[in-house]
């Protein structure tokens, strides 16, 4: 009896959350063990009430919070002081003055987010969670400061925390569908906001893994309100479409609410499936939660490579046991300010290694060597040289690298070198950088370059030897 509780304890911390939040709405969507898929929460147990209202209210005459519709209506009421724009105010770290008050945004977002994440708790309670997975319209380094900073309040010692963009959330959404309805491009109209948001999902199934995209746009003439919107609409979907494969469209958002797009419907539903809701996002999200926390076949073949993610595979040229072979460093369809690695590696007599660089979105593999000089005169392998690697931003590779020696043999001068690579264009790659001497009272530099760079497919021999992987 009591092991089989056991058991039952643990699938329970293998459910996964996805939240889809932006200053306007929240939602949420859950996954538990043994679900094909996601089920969002209704505010309304017997309605499709999903959308939360993104919204705090302290009462005029107490000390008493309120969030979502409460708060909406009291506000109309003039019961209660409202707090909005809770997102975009946390990734400002403003403080907000609600009734004469003052209070840290980041704390507001948290409480919003303590209050609607209850909604869950009677299916399972969030320090059980696996994983939670925010989806927001746009990712930033503030915003994923401001999420965390907030969530962090919240206590959940057990969940893996991640934030992705609204289009990763709708590419997680569409590969965890079943393949028929995304064997060809597929299109997204939100129109949640005041005009149309259109994504367009495509893939380029040449690469392996598949590479994904998801062009985004805003069309402004297609704005709530007007008399010739369904007009407006359809020549919008006949530009979108044009002469594109498209086998599903998605509509979600508010503004979708009526009847007013019936010759439209009718023009996108010649030879397409076409879906009509509310939660993608936060479904998306949760999909994201279950694939991270356990991948399968199909999260493993497809890889996401949106406006913010690294777009190439970066291995470093090096023989491991033997056998010369490409390691991975950074992998493509990570953000890029999420990408980062270390490692250690011998270096031959010639005091160089190679970095491959392989895109996903149809360019041409290159390898890069980096030339460290300045190094003292050793027999080969006896030089080891600690590298970490990450992002200065979307298109900029940043490499630190540092002699550790050879224990007592030849001890570590601990020389530093710095270096920038451009991985979007062959020839922007940065030609030399400083490094510093880390010794005490040590004030000599040194230049790090790229010592040569050439296309992979058009090169018979590596031009020096390659470095050797240390075994840890």
């Amino acid at each position: 009896m009591f092991l089989e509780h056991r058991e039952k304890e643990e699938n329970k911390r293998q459910a996964t959350a996805g939240y889809d939040l932006t200053d306007a709405y929240a939602q949420i969507s859950y996954c538990l063990p043994g679900e094909p898929c996601p089920k969002t929460i209704s505010l309304q147990a017997d309605q499709e009430q999903y959308l939360i209202p993104a919204l705090l209210g302290r009462y005029t005459d107490q000390d008493l919070w309120v969030y979502g519709p409460k708060a909406q209506a009291a506000a109309a009421t003039g019961e209660v002081f409202l707090a909005d724009g809770l997102l975009t105010k946390a990734a400002h770290q403003e403080m907000v003055e609600v009734g004469g008050q003052n209070y840290s945004s980041i704390a507001l977002l948290s409480l919003f987010l303590k209050r609607t994440m209850s909604l869950l708790a009677p299916i399972v309670r969030p320090e059980r969670l696996q994983a939670l997975v925010f989806s927001v319209p746009e990712v930033s380094v503030p915003i994923l400061s401001a999420v965390t900073d907030a969530v962090g309040m919240l206590g959940l010692k057990n969940a893996s925390l991640f934030l992705i963009g609204r289009a990763e959330s709708f590419f997680y959404y569409n590969i965890c569908q079943p393949e028929e309805l995304w064997k060809q491009d597929v299109l997204l109209c939100d129109f949640s906001g005041t005009f149309l948001h259109t994504l367009l999902f495509t893939a380029n199934r040449k690469t392996s893994p598949v590479a994904c995209f998801v062009e985004e746009a805003d069309w402004k003439e297609v704005a709530a309100g007007r008399k010739d919107l369904d007009q407006r609409f359809l020549e919008t979907m006949k530009a979108v479409i044009g002469d594109r494969n498209i086998s599903c469209v998605y509509l979600i958002g508010e503004g979708f609410l009526g009847e007013w797009y019936q010759e439209s419907l009718r023009f996108l539903c010649q030879e397409r499936r076409v879906f009509l809701g509310n939660n993608l996002y936060s479904k998306g999200a949760c999909y994201a939660a279950r694939q991270r926390m356990t991948p399968g076949s199909v999260s493993e073949d497809y890889v996401f490579l949106g406006k913010d993610m690294l777009k190439a595979n970066i291995s470093l040229y090096a023989e491991k046991r033997g056998q010369d072979s490409c390691h991975p460093l950074l992998d493509a369809g990570t953000n890029w300010y999420d990408a980062k690695a270390e490692i250690d590696f011998l270096l031959e007599e010639e005091n160089r290694f190679s970095l491959r660089i392989t895109p996903l979105n149809g360019g041409e593999i290159r390898d890069v060597e980096i030339a460290l000089t300045g190094l003292p005169q050793r027999p080969a392998r006896t030089t080891r040289i600690h590298l970490q690697i990450d992002m200065a931003d979307l298109t900029t590779l940043r490499l630190n690298m540092e002699d550790f020696g050879f224990g007592e043999f030849f001890p570590a001068t601990h020389q530093f070198w710095e270096n920038t690579i451009s991985i979007g264009q062959p020839d922007t790659a940065a030609g030399s950088s400083t490094a510093a001497q880390a010794s005490a009272g040590a004030d000599t530099t040194d230049t790090a370059t790229v010592a040569s760079e050439q296309s992979a497919a058009g090169a018979d021999a590596k031009s020096a030897a390659p470095p050797v992987l240390a075994e840890s």
